[in-house]
């Protein structure tokens, strides 16, 4: 596999994630693979001629820089077990990190699009593993935002040869409901189960990809397919579905993406790829037990669409 390296003594590994190429670069005695055996899959070559959507240098000495006239966007305390809080300046956001409470405190600074970030993490950290996915899936999700790209908060299976997306919010029953359609809908596959990204490529088909970051299950599949439906879930005391199209597709489709509200910029664009895809794939809502039912409903109704 060819790297690059820099007269800092730096490495430069590259990833291909749903059809972009992220740069990292790290210091030599950076064991990536140990840290991120996650992202193997997605290990590329890379050639002068390639456009990298965005680059990260991972740092080991914590990154000083001026806070005085921050603006604090997002504060959350111990929430998904980290205290996270993001910052803006006028030409950077700042992003900090502590996963334990009184633990260190880990900082990425990033340009304003999320194509050129620098991150302090120490190899060394019990959490550091946490710490680098973490940066890496946030200046992934932003800067893919530009490239007709974004990531979803959602489980997908694959049947067919189509990708079909489960959408809610937490503890709704996403990954139950993959389990369902794997258990009583022949020929299913689970693609990713947290973190797929949907895109539309030149041919003008939106696929949704599989990616590095799968949530609690260890799904990490380097593959893309056209996207047939994308669902969103609600827990109900009966099984219904219904279409939706038009402004409450976008509702429908809008909790679930991975996106700066704060960014003008970042949130037209995310908002702009979201009508394309409404116009070109399924959307669907259903109300729904966690029973094989409500998977076989769902994949009837779909079909239907």
């Amino acid at each position: 596999m060819k790297v690059r390296k820099t007269l800092t003594d730096e490495e430069h590994i590259f990833f291909c994630i749903a059809g972009h190429i992220m740069d990292m670069a790290i210091p030599d005695a950076f064991d990536w693979e140990q840290l991120l055996p996650s992202f193997s899959d997605f290990r590329c070559s890379f050639s002068e001629k390639q456009d990298v959507m965005c680059s990260i240098r991972i740092v080991e000495k914590p990154i000083d820089c001026e806070l005085a006239s921050a603006k604090v966007l997002s504060e959350v305390s111990e929430v998904f077990g980290h205290w996270f809080r993001l910052m803006e300046t006028d030409h950077n956001y700042i992003i900090d990190v502590q996963f334990v409470k009184n633990g260190n405190r880990y900082r990425m600074i990033t340009d304003k699009t999320f194509s050129m970030a620098t991150a302090y993490v120490d190899r060394k950290e019990e959490y550091a593993a946490n710490i680098l996915s973490l940066f890496l899936m946030i200046l992934f999700a932003q800067s893919a935002v530009l490239h007709k790209t974004i990531m979803l908060h959602a489980s997908v299976v694959e049947k067919d040869q189509k990708g079909y997306v489960f959408m809610g919010k937490s503890g709704t029953g996403k990954s139950t409901h993959s389990r369902l359609w794997m258990k009583y809908i022949e020929g299913t596959d689970l693609l990713n189960d947290d973190n797929p990204a949907v895109g539309i490529e030149e041919d003008g088909i939106v696929y949704v990809y599989g990616a590095p970051w799968s949530g609690k299950t260890p799904c990490y599949k380097n593959r893309k397919i056209p996207l047939q439906a994308i669902i969103r879930l609600e827990q109900a005391p009966v099984n219904h579905f219904k279409k939706e199209t038009g402004v409450n597709a976008l509702i429908t489709l809008l909790p679930g993406c991975s996106s700066m509200r704060w960014s003008t910029l970042l949130y037209t664009e995310m908002c702009n790829l979201l009508e394309e895809i409404i116009n070109k794939v399924k959307i669907g809502y259903l109300a729904c037990l966690p029973d094989k039912e409500a998977a076989l409903l769902c994949y009837e109704e779909v079909k239907k669409l």
